[in-house]
């Protein structure tokens, strides 16, 4: 009986649901730096980027071991053209597969940051709602008394009653998001989708200095790792233009100084953009700076306000209800000046590297792909 009894609690405590031992939530303290460093761990883009490089140095190696020698025999040897341009191609593409690396590492870091302020906005919004509910809450109560003396009619009490409601939806639809943006950051950075780091870093609000737009624009389109791909497709055209048969079957002069010209327009078509897309973050970014100092102005006239209808209320010259309604306009500036300074601040890295920023907006603004699977990992 008792050898019975032991076989079906083991039977029983197979068929406990996963949901009944799932591991408790994690709380690590992570700063920004942290978690960049996380993410680019964890990052599946990334690691398919180093092993990138490794697979074209080796193409590379293979081509130069077909052209053991420095061709100079004259235009015309259709084997020496084509060994010798598949080792130009080969150069170039492993030459490419480290500036893709750093692409890839720069979008990565940019999303983190991203998505680490999504975090605390997300969390500032939850603090406004609450506020809300809070503040609905006492107006409510004020409604009540009033419509038992007579003092408002009943559709006053209603309408109170349905802010109410709103209110509590409001902060559920708030504790939703917030669930979601640690989802998004927990992937990014290889948690567990239920974990809940500290995130311990604030945003520190700091005007974007830049001496010359012009000098600083061309800087950073220069190192764009696209605008120098394309004008290494130039240079590749141009030595390509020498040679007849590259392809293994003759090519025209005309077609391939045509191939040179096409060259040229996408190199200058790809710095135009760029130059427009970092322009446009910089501008975008001194507007906002703008808008943050009216915001800051309003934080504080809020702090006052709150302030003194606290010192009304310690001497019974204002409500609970009027306290309530300081606290959430309060939390509403805060949580409009927090907004306006993660996206400053997300410009001012944009700016500083926009080919990031591009890639992430094709992408739809959504993660960098890069290998995140929470829900499998482990820390």
């Amino acid at each position: 009986m008792g050898r019975i009894l032991t076989v079906f609690i083991l039977i029983a405590s197979l068929l406990v649901p996963p949901s009944a031992w799932a591991k408790e939530p994690a709380t690590p303290e992570l700063t920004l730096n942290q978690a960049i460093a996380m993410a680019l761990e964890h990052s599946e883009n990334v690691k398919k980027a180093e092993k990138e490089i490794d697979r074209t140095y080796e193409l590379r190696e293979e081509s130069a071991d077909q052209l053991d020698y420095v061709p100079t025999a004259p235009p015309g040897n259709k084997y020496v053209e084509m060994a010798w341009a598949n080792l130009l191609a080969a150069d170039l593409t492993w030459r490419m597969s480290k500036k893709n690396l750093t692409a890839e590492q720069d979008e990565v870091a940019l999303d983190t940051c991203r998505k680490y302020w999504d975090v605390l906005k997300a969390q500032e919004k939850v603090k406004v709602a609450e506020a809300g509910l809070q503040k609905a809450d006492w107006d409510v109560r004020r409604a009540r008394v009033s419509f038992q003396v007579g003092m408002i009619p009943q559709a006053d009490l209603v309408a109170a009653e349905a802010q109410l409601a709103g209110a509590k939806a409001a902060l559920e639809a708030a504790k939703n998001d917030l669930d979601n943006a640690y989802a998004s950051f927990n992937q990014l950075v290889g948690l567990w989708p239920q974990d809940r780091p500290v995130l311990v870093d604030g945003v520190n609000f700091a005007p974007l200095e830049v001496p010359d737009v012009n000098v600083e624009v061309g800087r950073i389109v220069a190192e764009s790792p696209t605008v120098w791909l394309a004008n290494e497709k130039v240079t590749l055209q141009k030595y390509l233009e020498d040679m007849m048969f590259y392809t293994g079957e003759y090519r025209p002069y005309e077609a391939r100084k045509i191939e040179v010209e096409q060259a040229e327009l996408d190199a200058a078509s790809a710095k135009k953009m760029l130059e427009e897309v970092t322009r446009s973050l910089y501008y975008n970014a001194k507007s906002l700076e703008e808008s943050y100092r009216s915001l800051q102005e309003g934080v504080k006239t809020a702090e006052e306000n709150l302030r003194v209808t606290k010192v009304k209320y310690d001497v019974g010259m204002a409500t609970r209800a009027e306290v309530a309604a300081a606290e959430a306009a309060l939390a509403q500036a805060r949580q409009k000046a927090l907004e306006a300074a993660c996206q400053h601040a997300y410009l001012k890295l944009a700016f500083e590297k926009p080919w990031a920023y591009i890639s992430l907006a094709v992408a739809g603004g959504g993660g960098t792909g890069g290998g995140a699977s929470g829900s499998t990992q482990g820390r």
